[in-house]
């Protein structure tokens, strides 16, 4: 595995899109951003590059490190993805609990299921065939769909089951929840990807 200037070029693409999307999500939380956005943008494309040249590096040592790396940056990109969606539902609704939670968890992480598909098979898994597409497009959505049905059960356990604890904020505690769920599937997602979707 080698490092090209378009695995530099595509990890500051999915560092900048954080970073465009990701003040959306601070917003709707009632936090400001430390520092300017025209700055706070370039800082996570830059970031973004560093971490997939260190990915790299790392691969020396144990070759998987270098994917594992690509699949991090844009598990943090779909995070983000998901996040946006499901906060810009919320802002626009004004709804942060009940059956509508799991509603908008859904339609944020099929978003974020289509953002992985793309960018894990031809940049993380680096998978060029499109002959099989058909296929492996119906194993990475059964991948994906187990992943969307924790992800949807996490949010809603810890939004409606366990609830906002005394002194935070609903609609915190509604991303404290979907976080939750996104970070605790990102290893069956990456399992399920490598082994089973885009293995080789």
């Amino acid at each position: 595995m080698h490092l090209r200037w378009r695995d530099l070029v595509f990890g500051a693409i999915n560092g900048a899109f954080i970073g465009i999307l990701a003040p959306f999500i601070f917003s709707n939380l009632a936090v400001k951003l430390p520092i300017p956005i025209v700055i706070f943008i370039p800082l996570l494309a830059i970031s973004a590059v560093l971490g997939i040249a260190t990915g790299y590096v790392l691969s020396k040592i144990r070759p998987f490190f270098f994917q594992l790396a690509k699949f991090g940056l844009i598990g943090v990109t779909n995070t983000v993805v998901d996040l946006g969606i499901y906060n810009l539902l919320i802002f626009a609704t004004d709804v942060s609990s009940g059956y509508l939670i799991a509603v908008f968890k859904s339609f944020s992480v099929l978003a974020a299921i289509i953002n992985s598909y793309v960018w894990n098979k031809f940049w993380s898994f680096e998978k060029k065939e499109v002959g099989n597409v058909g296929e492996e497009f119906t194993q990475f959505l059964m991948v994906s769909l187990v992943g969307l049905l924790l992800n949807v059960g996490i949010t809603a356990f810890v939004v409606n089951v366990i609830g906002a604890p005394a002194g935070i904020a609903e609609k915190t505690w509604a991303n404290i929840g979907g976080l939750t769920a996104s970070v605790l599937v990102l290893t069956w997602n990456f399992v399920g990807y490598k082994f089973f979707v885009f293995k080789k």
